[in-house]
Protein backbone atom coordinates (compact mmCIF):
# COMPACT_ATOMS: atom_id res chain seq x y z
CA UNK A 1 0.00 0.00 0.00
CA UNK A 2 1.46 3.91 -0.86
CA UNK A 3 2.70 5.94 1.67
CA UNK A 4 -0.16 8.22 3.36
CA UNK A 5 -1.26 10.88 1.11
CA UNK A 6 -0.54 14.42 3.08
CA UNK A 7 -3.65 16.40 4.10
CA UNK A 8 -5.01 19.35 1.71
CA UNK A 9 -3.21 22.15 1.67
CA UNK A 10 -6.16 24.37 2.64
CA UNK A 11 -6.85 21.96 6.01
CA UNK A 12 -4.91 22.26 9.43
CA UNK A 13 -4.73 20.12 11.95
CA UNK A 14 -7.39 21.84 14.46
CA UNK A 15 -6.43 23.04 17.72
CA UNK A 16 -6.11 21.74 20.89
CA UNK A 17 -8.70 23.14 23.04
CA UNK A 18 -7.50 21.09 25.88
CA UNK A 19 -5.58 18.02 26.76
CA UNK A 20 -7.13 14.52 26.54
CA UNK A 21 -8.10 12.58 29.21
CA UNK A 22 -6.11 11.01 31.20
CA UNK A 23 -2.96 12.93 30.36
CA UNK A 24 -1.93 16.05 32.28
CA UNK A 25 -0.01 18.71 30.95
CA UNK A 26 3.89 19.01 32.47
CA UNK A 27 3.89 21.56 35.24
CA UNK A 28 6.48 23.70 33.63
CA UNK A 29 4.34 23.93 30.48
CA UNK A 30 1.19 24.87 28.92
CA UNK A 31 -1.06 22.55 26.71
CA UNK A 32 0.14 22.63 22.79
CA UNK A 33 -1.97 25.14 20.87
CA UNK A 34 -1.64 22.71 18.11
CA UNK A 35 -1.61 18.95 17.92
CA UNK A 36 0.22 16.90 15.02
CA UNK A 37 -2.17 14.69 12.74
CA UNK A 38 -2.23 10.95 13.85
CA UNK A 39 -0.50 8.96 11.13
CA UNK A 40 -2.80 6.62 9.29
CA UNK A 41 -1.87 2.61 9.57
CA UNK A 42 -1.32 0.89 6.28
CA UNK A 43 -1.04 -2.62 5.70
CA UNK A 44 2.57 -2.76 5.49
CA UNK A 45 3.14 -1.36 9.03
CA UNK A 46 0.46 -4.32 10.28
CA UNK A 47 1.79 -6.95 8.32
CA UNK A 48 4.50 -8.36 10.86
CA UNK A 49 2.00 -7.83 13.64
CA UNK A 50 -0.48 -9.85 11.50
CA UNK A 51 1.44 -12.98 11.38
CA UNK A 52 1.91 -13.94 14.70
CA UNK A 53 -1.57 -11.70 16.25
CA UNK A 54 -3.90 -11.26 13.81
CA UNK A 55 -5.23 -7.98 12.08
CA UNK A 56 -5.16 -5.35 14.25
CA UNK A 57 -9.14 -3.37 14.31
CA UNK A 58 -9.71 -0.63 11.69
CA UNK A 59 -9.29 2.83 13.00
CA UNK A 60 -6.99 2.01 15.06
CA UNK A 61 -4.59 4.80 13.98
CA UNK A 62 -6.80 7.78 14.76
CA UNK A 63 -6.22 10.04 17.92
CA UNK A 64 -9.74 8.87 19.83
CA UNK A 65 -7.64 5.20 19.55
CA UNK A 66 -4.89 6.53 20.94
CA UNK A 67 -6.92 8.26 24.02
CA UNK A 68 -8.70 4.94 24.35
CA UNK A 69 -5.42 3.25 24.62
CA UNK A 70 -3.78 5.77 26.78
CA UNK A 71 -6.77 5.47 29.23
CA UNK A 72 -6.36 1.31 29.14
CA UNK A 73 -2.49 0.81 29.25
CA UNK A 74 -2.44 2.64 32.90
CA UNK A 75 -0.82 -0.17 35.62
CA UNK A 76 -3.97 -1.47 38.09
CA UNK A 77 -1.69 -0.42 41.06
CA UNK A 78 -1.19 3.17 40.20
CA UNK A 79 1.70 4.75 38.60
CA UNK A 80 5.27 4.63 41.08
CA UNK A 81 7.43 6.12 38.05
CA UNK A 82 7.30 9.32 35.93
CA UNK A 83 7.14 9.01 32.00
CA UNK A 84 10.73 10.87 32.05
CA UNK A 85 11.98 7.98 34.30
CA UNK A 86 10.84 5.00 32.96
CA UNK A 87 11.73 6.38 29.16
CA UNK A 88 15.61 7.05 31.01
CA UNK A 89 15.59 2.96 31.72
CA UNK A 90 14.64 1.44 28.10
CA UNK A 91 16.84 0.51 25.44
CA UNK A 92 14.21 -0.52 23.04
CA UNK A 93 15.83 -1.45 19.62
CA UNK A 94 13.66 -1.95 16.69
CA UNK A 95 10.43 -3.75 19.11
CA UNK A 96 9.60 -5.68 15.71
CA UNK A 97 9.25 -8.57 17.76
CA UNK A 98 7.26 -7.03 20.58
CA UNK A 99 4.75 -5.50 18.22
CA UNK A 100 3.96 -8.97 16.87
CA UNK A 101 2.78 -9.91 20.92
CA UNK A 102 1.27 -6.64 21.52
CA UNK A 103 -1.13 -7.16 17.94
CA UNK A 104 -1.95 -10.50 19.51
CA UNK A 105 -3.01 -8.99 22.78
CA UNK A 106 -5.09 -6.19 20.90
CA UNK A 107 -6.87 -8.84 18.53
CA UNK A 108 -8.00 -10.53 21.98
CA UNK A 109 -5.55 -13.76 22.02
CA UNK A 110 -4.46 -15.43 24.99
CA UNK A 111 -0.17 -15.24 25.42
CA UNK A 112 1.61 -17.18 27.51
CA UNK A 113 4.87 -15.58 29.24
CA UNK A 114 7.83 -16.75 30.92
CA UNK A 115 10.70 -15.50 33.61
CA UNK A 116 13.62 -16.27 34.30
CA UNK A 117 16.34 -15.12 36.75
CA UNK A 118 17.30 -15.56 40.45
CA UNK A 119 16.16 -14.01 43.48
CA UNK A 120 14.37 -10.88 42.30
CA UNK A 121 12.34 -12.49 39.47
CA UNK A 122 11.06 -15.27 42.31
CA UNK A 123 10.09 -12.51 44.33
CA UNK A 124 12.31 -11.86 47.40
CA UNK A 125 12.04 -8.73 49.21
CA UNK A 126 8.35 -8.50 48.82
CA UNK A 127 6.30 -9.19 51.68
CA UNK A 128 4.28 -11.37 49.72
CA UNK A 129 4.57 -12.49 46.17
CA UNK A 130 1.68 -11.42 44.93
CA UNK A 131 3.66 -8.09 45.12
CA UNK A 132 6.72 -9.61 43.06
CA UNK A 133 7.97 -7.73 39.97
CA UNK A 134 6.44 -10.61 37.96
CA UNK A 135 3.28 -11.00 39.57
CA UNK A 136 1.86 -7.27 38.98
CA UNK A 137 3.14 -7.89 35.08
CA UNK A 138 1.36 -11.02 34.93
CA UNK A 139 -1.70 -8.52 36.40
CA UNK A 140 -0.78 -6.15 34.44
CA UNK A 141 -1.16 -7.87 31.05
CA UNK A 142 -4.76 -9.50 32.84
CA UNK A 143 -6.32 -6.01 33.38
CA UNK A 144 -5.20 -4.83 30.57
CA UNK A 145 -5.96 -7.62 28.16
CA UNK A 146 -8.12 -10.08 29.73
CA UNK A 147 -8.24 -13.55 29.28
CA UNK A 148 -9.23 -16.28 30.56
CA UNK A 149 -6.16 -18.51 28.53
CA UNK A 150 -2.98 -16.32 29.51
CA UNK A 151 -0.49 -18.65 30.99
CA UNK A 152 1.97 -17.13 33.11
CA UNK A 153 5.29 -18.91 34.30
CA UNK A 154 7.92 -17.63 36.59
CA UNK A 155 10.95 -19.52 36.40
CA UNK A 156 12.88 -17.73 38.88
CA UNK A 157 15.24 -19.64 41.09
CA UNK A 158 17.47 -18.20 44.02
CA UNK A 159 20.94 -18.09 44.08
CA UNK A 160 21.42 -18.90 40.47
CA UNK A 161 22.88 -17.37 37.38
CA UNK A 162 21.99 -17.78 33.61
CA UNK A 163 24.30 -20.88 33.73
CA UNK A 164 21.85 -22.87 33.99
CA UNK A 165 18.96 -21.54 31.82
CA UNK A 166 22.09 -21.63 28.86
CA UNK A 167 21.03 -25.46 29.37
CA UNK A 168 17.89 -26.40 30.43
CA UNK A 169 15.93 -23.36 28.06
CA UNK A 170 13.56 -26.14 26.29
CA UNK A 171 12.92 -27.78 29.46
CA UNK A 172 12.15 -24.56 31.07
CA UNK A 173 10.23 -22.27 28.36
CA UNK A 174 7.31 -23.86 26.62
CA UNK A 175 8.17 -24.07 22.48
CA UNK A 176 5.18 -22.18 21.69
CA UNK A 177 6.00 -18.84 24.44
CA UNK A 178 5.65 -15.74 22.87
CA UNK A 179 7.64 -13.43 25.86
CA UNK A 180 10.36 -14.04 27.81
CA UNK A 181 11.70 -11.94 30.59
CA UNK A 182 15.58 -12.37 31.01
CA UNK A 183 16.88 -10.82 34.90
CA UNK A 184 20.40 -12.18 35.26
CA UNK A 185 22.82 -8.68 35.78
CA UNK A 186 23.00 -9.03 39.79
CA UNK A 187 24.53 -13.04 39.22
CA UNK A 188 26.52 -13.42 36.40
CA UNK A 189 29.64 -12.57 36.54
CA UNK A 190 30.62 -8.84 36.17
CA UNK A 191 33.89 -8.27 33.78
CA UNK A 192 34.93 -11.08 31.87
CA UNK A 193 35.83 -11.65 28.20
CA UNK A 194 32.79 -12.51 26.27
CA UNK A 195 35.17 -15.16 25.03
CA UNK A 196 34.39 -16.48 28.67
CA UNK A 197 32.22 -19.73 29.07
CA UNK A 198 29.27 -17.95 30.82
CA UNK A 199 29.20 -15.13 28.35
CA UNK A 200 28.90 -17.89 25.58
CA UNK A 201 26.14 -19.55 27.71
CA UNK A 202 24.09 -16.14 28.13
CA UNK A 203 24.06 -15.80 23.92
CA UNK A 204 23.80 -19.23 23.65
CA UNK A 205 20.31 -18.69 26.47
CA UNK A 206 19.07 -16.09 23.99
CA UNK A 207 19.58 -18.54 21.03
CA UNK A 208 17.69 -21.16 22.01
CA UNK A 209 14.56 -18.74 23.15
CA UNK A 210 14.74 -17.11 19.73
CA UNK A 211 14.28 -19.89 17.49
CA UNK A 212 11.86 -22.01 19.47
CA UNK A 213 8.80 -22.48 17.57
CA UNK A 214 6.61 -19.92 19.02
CA UNK A 215 9.22 -17.16 17.91
CA UNK A 216 8.65 -15.24 21.55
CA UNK A 217 9.82 -12.02 22.21
CA UNK A 218 12.53 -11.09 24.77
CA UNK A 219 12.77 -8.79 27.48
CA UNK A 220 15.88 -7.67 29.39
CA UNK A 221 15.83 -6.63 32.99
CA UNK A 222 18.39 -4.90 34.59
CA UNK A 223 18.28 -5.34 38.79
CA UNK A 224 20.35 -2.68 40.39
CA UNK A 225 21.94 -3.77 44.15
CA UNK A 226 23.59 -0.11 45.24
CA UNK A 227 25.69 -1.84 48.09
CA UNK A 228 26.99 -4.02 45.62
CA UNK A 229 27.96 -1.50 42.73
CA UNK A 230 31.78 -1.62 43.69
CA UNK A 231 34.65 -1.71 41.52
CA UNK A 232 37.53 -0.29 39.60
CA UNK A 233 39.09 0.80 42.81
CA UNK A 234 36.29 2.38 44.07
CA UNK A 235 34.73 0.95 47.65
CA UNK A 236 32.96 4.01 49.17
CA UNK A 237 29.80 1.72 50.35
CA UNK A 238 27.92 1.89 46.50
CA UNK A 239 28.10 5.14 45.53
CA UNK A 240 29.42 4.37 42.04
CA UNK A 241 27.62 4.00 38.76
CA UNK A 242 29.19 0.66 38.35
CA UNK A 243 27.45 -1.40 35.54
CA UNK A 244 28.85 -4.84 36.80
CA UNK A 245 27.06 -6.94 34.43
CA UNK A 246 24.69 -4.95 32.60
CA UNK A 247 26.44 -3.25 30.34
CA UNK A 248 28.34 -6.59 28.56
CA UNK A 249 24.68 -8.26 28.66
CA UNK A 250 23.10 -5.33 27.33
CA UNK A 251 25.50 -6.02 24.39
CA UNK A 252 23.16 -9.42 23.72
CA UNK A 253 19.98 -7.33 23.29
CA UNK A 254 21.66 -4.60 21.15
CA UNK A 255 22.89 -7.35 18.75
CA UNK A 256 19.81 -9.50 18.79
CA UNK A 257 17.21 -6.32 18.48
CA UNK A 258 15.24 -7.08 21.64
CA UNK A 259 14.48 -4.19 24.14
CA UNK A 260 16.40 -4.25 27.68
CA UNK A 261 15.64 -1.89 30.91
CA UNK A 262 18.16 -0.74 33.19
CA UNK A 263 16.93 -0.19 37.06
CA UNK A 264 20.35 1.80 37.06
CA UNK A 265 19.29 3.86 35.03
CA UNK A 266 15.89 4.95 35.91
CA UNK A 267 16.56 5.32 39.46
CA UNK A 268 20.37 5.65 40.14
CA UNK A 269 19.88 9.84 40.48
CA UNK A 270 17.08 9.60 42.41
CA UNK A 271 19.10 7.23 45.30
CA UNK A 272 21.83 9.21 45.39
CA UNK A 273 19.49 12.72 46.35
CA UNK A 274 17.72 10.36 48.44
CA UNK A 275 14.73 10.96 47.15
CA UNK A 276 11.39 9.36 49.59
CA UNK A 277 10.78 5.70 48.20
CA UNK A 278 14.13 5.55 46.48
CA UNK A 279 16.73 6.33 49.59
CA UNK A 280 19.75 3.61 49.58
CA UNK A 281 21.13 4.26 52.99
CA UNK A 282 18.49 1.85 55.13
CA UNK A 283 17.05 -1.56 54.45
CA UNK A 284 13.22 -2.39 55.46
CA UNK A 285 14.18 -5.21 56.98
CA UNK A 286 17.08 -4.47 59.84
CA UNK A 287 20.61 -3.51 59.96
CA UNK A 288 23.45 -5.35 57.94
CA UNK A 289 26.36 -4.89 56.26
CA UNK A 290 27.18 -4.33 52.99
CA UNK A 291 29.75 -6.91 51.11
CA UNK A 292 32.39 -4.45 51.61
CA UNK A 293 31.87 -4.68 55.07
CA UNK A 294 29.87 -1.32 55.52
CA UNK A 295 27.22 -1.02 57.71
CA UNK A 296 24.09 -0.55 56.72
CA UNK A 297 21.31 0.51 58.91
CA UNK A 298 17.67 -0.88 59.50
CA UNK A 299 14.68 1.73 58.68
CA UNK A 300 13.26 3.25 61.99
CA UNK A 301 9.70 2.09 62.35
CA UNK A 302 7.14 4.04 60.36
CA UNK A 303 10.10 5.53 57.76
CA UNK A 304 10.21 1.84 55.94
CA UNK A 305 8.59 2.75 52.62
CA UNK A 306 11.21 5.65 52.29
CA UNK A 307 13.70 2.87 51.88
CA UNK A 308 14.01 0.78 48.39
CA UNK A 309 15.84 -1.82 49.27
CA UNK A 310 14.21 -4.66 51.80
CA UNK A 311 17.76 -6.16 52.41
CA UNK A 312 20.92 -4.96 51.17
CA UNK A 313 19.60 -6.50 47.36
CA UNK A 314 16.18 -6.73 46.97
CA UNK A 315 13.98 -4.13 46.38
CA UNK A 316 10.76 -3.68 48.78
CA UNK A 317 6.88 -4.28 47.43
CA UNK A 318 7.09 -0.95 46.00
CA UNK A 319 10.74 -0.98 43.92
CA UNK A 320 9.18 -4.50 42.69
CA UNK A 321 6.16 -2.63 40.98
CA UNK A 322 8.54 -0.39 39.39
CA UNK A 323 10.05 -3.04 38.34
CA UNK A 324 6.80 -4.15 36.72
CA UNK A 325 5.88 -1.18 35.45
CA UNK A 326 9.32 -0.75 33.40
CA UNK A 327 7.98 -3.89 31.84
CA UNK A 328 4.58 -2.47 31.62
CA UNK A 329 6.13 0.61 29.80
CA UNK A 330 7.90 -1.17 27.41
CA UNK A 331 4.80 -3.23 26.37
CA UNK A 332 2.35 -0.63 26.23
CA UNK A 333 5.00 1.48 23.93
CA UNK A 334 4.96 -1.63 21.43
CA UNK A 335 1.05 -1.43 21.07
CA UNK A 336 1.19 2.71 20.41
CA UNK A 337 3.32 1.68 17.73
CA UNK A 338 1.29 -0.59 16.60
CA UNK A 339 -1.46 1.71 16.70
CA UNK A 340 0.49 5.02 15.62
CA UNK A 341 3.31 3.38 13.78
CA UNK A 342 6.29 5.74 13.52
CA UNK A 343 6.17 8.51 11.11
CA UNK A 344 7.68 7.91 7.62
CA UNK A 345 10.90 9.81 8.17
CA UNK A 346 13.11 6.78 6.43
CA UNK A 347 13.14 3.82 3.55
CA UNK A 348 10.01 2.08 3.72
CA UNK A 349 12.51 -1.51 3.65
CA UNK A 350 15.56 -2.76 2.31
CA UNK A 351 15.97 -5.36 -0.38
CA UNK A 352 19.23 -6.91 0.88
CA UNK A 353 20.06 -10.09 0.91
CA UNK A 354 20.69 -10.67 4.53
CA UNK A 355 22.13 -14.58 4.03
CA UNK A 356 25.39 -14.15 4.40
CA UNK A 357 24.63 -12.51 8.03
CA UNK A 358 22.42 -15.05 9.22
CA UNK A 359 21.79 -18.97 9.83
CA UNK A 360 19.27 -21.03 8.77
CA UNK A 361 16.39 -20.30 11.11
CA UNK A 362 16.92 -16.32 10.10
CA UNK A 363 19.16 -15.48 13.08
CA UNK A 364 22.15 -13.23 13.12
CA UNK A 365 24.91 -15.54 13.42
CA UNK A 366 26.52 -15.77 16.97
CA UNK A 367 27.79 -12.37 18.15
CA UNK A 368 30.58 -14.66 19.90
CA UNK A 369 32.21 -16.57 16.59
CA UNK A 370 31.31 -20.16 16.48
CA UNK A 371 28.69 -19.94 19.98
CA UNK A 372 25.95 -21.88 18.23
CA UNK A 373 23.31 -23.14 20.79
CA UNK A 374 24.12 -26.47 22.41
CA UNK A 375 21.97 -29.37 22.11
CA UNK A 376 20.81 -30.37 25.47
CA UNK A 377 20.14 -34.34 26.41
CA UNK A 378 19.01 -33.86 29.95
CA UNK A 379 17.99 -31.58 32.67
CA UNK A 380 16.79 -32.90 36.27
CA UNK A 381 16.19 -30.36 38.07
CA UNK A 382 13.68 -29.20 40.51
CA UNK A 383 10.64 -32.19 40.74
CA UNK A 384 12.40 -33.61 38.12
CA UNK A 385 15.62 -34.98 40.19
CA UNK A 386 14.72 -37.18 42.93
CA UNK A 387 14.01 -39.94 39.67
CA UNK A 388 17.08 -39.37 38.85
CA UNK A 389 18.70 -41.20 42.16
CA UNK A 390 18.51 -45.15 40.96
CA UNK A 391 19.95 -46.45 44.69
CA UNK A 392 21.09 -44.56 48.19
CA UNK A 393 22.40 -45.67 51.10
CA UNK A 394 23.10 -44.35 54.99
CA UNK A 395 20.90 -41.36 55.43
CA UNK A 396 20.45 -39.60 52.01
CA UNK A 397 17.22 -38.57 51.36
CA UNK A 398 15.47 -36.05 49.18
CA UNK A 399 14.09 -33.60 51.28
CA UNK A 400 13.18 -29.88 51.76
CA UNK A 401 16.18 -27.41 53.39
CA UNK A 402 13.33 -24.96 53.90
CA UNK A 403 10.41 -26.91 54.95
CA UNK A 404 8.35 -23.52 55.25
CA UNK A 405 9.33 -22.50 51.76
CA UNK A 406 5.89 -21.41 50.25
CA UNK A 407 6.27 -23.96 47.17
CA UNK A 408 8.78 -26.25 46.32
CA UNK A 409 11.13 -24.32 44.71
CA UNK A 410 11.26 -22.24 47.94
CA UNK A 411 11.65 -25.18 50.07
CA UNK A 412 14.60 -25.73 47.78
CA UNK A 413 14.55 -29.71 47.61
CA UNK A 414 17.54 -32.15 46.94
CA UNK A 415 19.17 -35.70 48.19
CA UNK A 416 21.23 -34.22 51.12
CA UNK A 417 23.35 -36.64 53.70
CA UNK A 418 25.35 -35.60 56.73
CA UNK A 419 26.86 -39.05 57.94
CA UNK A 420 30.31 -40.19 55.92
CA UNK A 421 29.62 -43.11 53.75
CA UNK A 422 26.30 -42.44 52.74
CA UNK A 423 26.13 -42.39 49.09
CA UNK A 424 23.64 -42.09 46.08
CA UNK A 425 23.90 -44.09 42.37
CA UNK A 426 22.55 -42.07 39.58
CA UNK A 427 21.46 -43.44 36.48
CA UNK A 428 21.31 -41.86 33.12
CA UNK A 429 21.75 -41.51 29.14
CA UNK A 430 25.21 -39.87 28.17
CA UNK A 431 24.91 -40.99 24.53
CA UNK A 432 21.47 -39.82 22.79
CA UNK A 433 20.87 -37.18 21.05
CA UNK A 434 24.20 -35.64 19.95
CA UNK A 435 25.64 -34.52 17.22
CA UNK A 436 28.67 -32.64 15.41
CA UNK A 437 28.01 -29.06 15.61
CA UNK A 438 28.49 -26.88 12.38
CA UNK A 439 31.88 -25.34 12.14
CA UNK A 440 33.48 -28.08 14.35
CA UNK A 441 37.14 -28.84 12.86
CA UNK A 442 37.80 -32.87 11.53
CA UNK A 443 40.79 -32.18 14.18
CA UNK A 444 38.30 -31.20 17.05
CA UNK A 445 36.16 -34.53 16.35
CA UNK A 446 39.16 -36.53 16.25
CA UNK A 447 40.56 -35.30 19.20
CA UNK A 448 37.45 -35.65 20.85
CA UNK A 449 37.38 -39.18 19.70
CA UNK A 450 40.93 -40.06 20.62
CA UNK A 451 39.84 -38.76 24.37
CA UNK A 452 37.11 -40.63 24.67
CA UNK A 453 38.60 -43.95 23.04
CA UNK A 454 41.50 -43.54 25.86
CA UNK A 455 38.76 -43.23 28.62
CA UNK A 456 37.38 -46.25 27.63
CA UNK A 457 40.76 -48.11 27.34
CA UNK A 458 41.53 -46.48 31.19
CA UNK A 459 40.99 -48.33 34.65
CA UNK A 460 37.86 -45.98 35.83
CA UNK A 461 37.59 -45.08 39.86
CA UNK A 462 37.41 -48.25 42.20
CA UNK A 463 39.20 -50.52 39.87
CA UNK A 464 36.43 -51.20 37.50
CA UNK A 465 36.30 -50.28 33.61
CA UNK A 466 33.26 -49.24 34.04
CA UNK A 467 32.21 -51.36 30.81
CA UNK A 468 31.80 -47.87 28.50
CA UNK A 469 31.37 -48.25 24.99
CA UNK A 470 31.36 -45.36 22.68
CA UNK A 471 31.52 -44.41 18.93
CA UNK A 472 34.69 -43.33 17.76
CA UNK A 473 33.47 -40.71 16.00
CA UNK A 474 31.53 -38.90 18.50
CA UNK A 475 33.13 -36.85 21.57
CA UNK A 476 32.43 -37.46 25.34
CA UNK A 477 29.23 -35.72 27.08
CA UNK A 478 29.47 -33.30 29.77
CA UNK A 479 27.53 -33.82 33.23
CA UNK A 480 26.85 -31.00 35.64
CA UNK A 481 26.20 -32.02 39.15
CA UNK A 482 24.50 -28.91 41.01
CA UNK A 483 25.06 -28.21 44.36
CA UNK A 484 25.11 -26.57 47.61
CA UNK A 485 27.69 -25.03 48.56
CA UNK A 486 27.87 -22.92 52.41
CA UNK A 487 29.75 -21.71 55.51
CA UNK A 488 28.58 -23.99 57.96
CA UNK A 489 28.26 -27.77 58.41
CA UNK A 490 29.16 -28.69 54.73
CA UNK A 491 31.60 -31.31 53.59
CA UNK A 492 33.12 -32.93 50.55
CA UNK A 493 32.00 -35.88 48.70
CA UNK A 494 33.67 -38.20 46.07
CA UNK A 495 32.31 -38.28 42.49
CA UNK A 496 32.92 -42.12 40.19
CA UNK A 497 31.55 -43.44 37.04
CA UNK A 498 30.74 -47.43 38.07
CA UNK A 499 29.43 -48.61 35.13
CA UNK A 500 28.12 -48.25 31.36
CA UNK A 501 30.31 -44.90 31.50
CA UNK A 502 33.92 -44.30 32.35
CA UNK A 503 35.21 -40.80 34.03
CA UNK A 504 38.02 -39.56 36.20
CA UNK A 505 37.48 -39.28 39.60
CA UNK A 506 36.19 -36.40 41.09
CA UNK A 507 35.82 -34.31 44.42
CA UNK A 508 32.75 -32.24 45.21
CA UNK A 509 33.56 -29.67 47.87
CA UNK A 510 30.38 -27.95 49.74
CA UNK A 511 32.78 -25.90 51.78
CA UNK A 512 34.21 -22.28 51.41
CA UNK A 513 34.07 -19.10 54.16
CA UNK A 514 32.33 -16.67 52.48
CA UNK A 515 28.89 -16.11 54.46
CA UNK A 516 26.75 -16.78 51.31
CA UNK A 517 24.41 -20.13 50.34
CA UNK A 518 24.48 -20.71 46.65
CA UNK A 519 24.03 -23.48 44.01
CA UNK A 520 27.69 -24.55 42.31
CA UNK A 521 28.09 -27.36 39.40
CA UNK A 522 30.55 -29.67 39.33
CA UNK A 523 31.62 -30.44 35.62
CA UNK A 524 33.10 -33.47 34.55
CA UNK A 525 33.23 -35.46 31.35
CA UNK A 526 32.22 -38.71 30.63
CA UNK A 527 32.29 -41.59 27.99
CA UNK A 528 29.13 -41.90 25.94
CA UNK A 529 26.60 -44.69 27.28
CA UNK A 530 22.80 -45.63 27.32
CA UNK A 531 22.91 -46.45 30.85
CA UNK A 532 25.75 -44.33 32.76
CA UNK A 533 26.04 -44.82 36.51
CA UNK A 534 27.50 -42.80 38.78
CA UNK A 535 27.97 -42.82 42.70
CA UNK A 536 28.34 -39.91 44.93
CA UNK A 537 29.64 -40.95 48.35
CA UNK A 538 30.02 -38.54 51.16
CA UNK A 539 33.72 -38.13 52.58
CA UNK A 540 35.26 -38.38 56.38
CA UNK A 541 37.56 -35.52 55.72
CA UNK A 542 37.22 -31.96 55.70
CA UNK A 543 36.66 -29.53 52.75
CA UNK A 544 38.77 -26.54 51.45
CA UNK A 545 37.66 -24.55 54.70
CA UNK A 546 37.07 -27.35 57.14
CA UNK A 547 33.74 -27.07 59.14
CA UNK A 548 31.73 -28.74 61.79
CA UNK A 549 29.65 -31.29 59.65
CA UNK A 550 29.57 -33.21 56.64
CA UNK A 551 26.63 -32.15 55.02
CA UNK A 552 26.24 -32.81 51.09
CA UNK A 553 23.28 -31.48 48.90
CA UNK A 554 22.69 -31.94 45.29
CA UNK A 555 20.11 -30.28 43.54
CA UNK A 556 20.33 -31.07 39.64
CA UNK A 557 22.03 -32.92 37.25
CA UNK A 558 22.52 -32.22 33.24
CA UNK A 559 23.56 -33.80 30.48
CA UNK A 560 24.79 -31.79 27.56
CA UNK A 561 27.21 -32.06 24.41
CA UNK A 562 29.46 -28.86 25.84
CA UNK A 563 29.91 -27.82 29.46
CA UNK A 564 27.32 -25.69 31.57
CA UNK A 565 27.91 -22.50 31.15
CA UNK A 566 28.57 -22.22 35.07
CA UNK A 567 26.43 -20.49 37.66
CA UNK A 568 28.32 -18.44 40.45
CA UNK A 569 31.89 -18.08 40.51
CA UNK A 570 34.11 -18.27 43.83
CA UNK A 571 35.76 -15.04 42.61
CA UNK A 572 32.57 -13.25 42.96
CA UNK A 573 30.90 -14.60 46.25
CA UNK A 574 31.86 -11.83 48.45
CA UNK A 575 29.63 -9.57 46.47
CA UNK A 576 26.62 -11.60 45.88
CA UNK A 577 23.64 -11.64 48.61
CA UNK A 578 23.06 -14.35 50.84
CA UNK A 579 20.31 -16.18 49.10
CA UNK A 580 16.82 -16.82 50.67
CA UNK A 581 15.97 -19.36 48.92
Amino acid sequence: MADCPPPPAHKACPAAKACPPLVSCPPEKECPDTRACAPCTTADTLSDADSKGGSVAAGTGSSAALVDWARRLAVPWGPLLTQREAQRALCYGSGKRLQEVAAKLMAGKPIKVFTLGASVTRGIGTTDRQYSYASRFFQYINATFPHRKHTFINRGIGGTSSAIYSVCAEHMVHEDADLVVLEFSANDQRDVPYSHPERKGYEQLIRKLLKMPGRPALIQLHHYAWWHAVGDGVEDGGLFYYPAAEAQLGVFAQYYDFPSLSVRAAMWHLMRARVDQFHPDATRLGATASPTNVTIPGAEPGTEKAYWYRDRTHPGDEGHGMLAELLAHVLAQAVIEVVAPRPRLHLAARDADLSAAQDDDGLPLPMIPGNAATPTTLCAIEEDFEGVVSAHAGDFSYKPEKRKGKNFVEQKWGWSASQPGSWVEMEFDTESGFEVLPGTSPAAVAAAAAAAAAAVAAPAPNGSSGNATVDAADPRAEVSLSYLKSYRGMGVADVACLSGCACEAHVLDGTWAAEVSLQQVLQFSVTRHKRCRVRITVADRAGVVPQEGHKVVLTGLMVSQFSVRLTTYESQVGVLHKATI
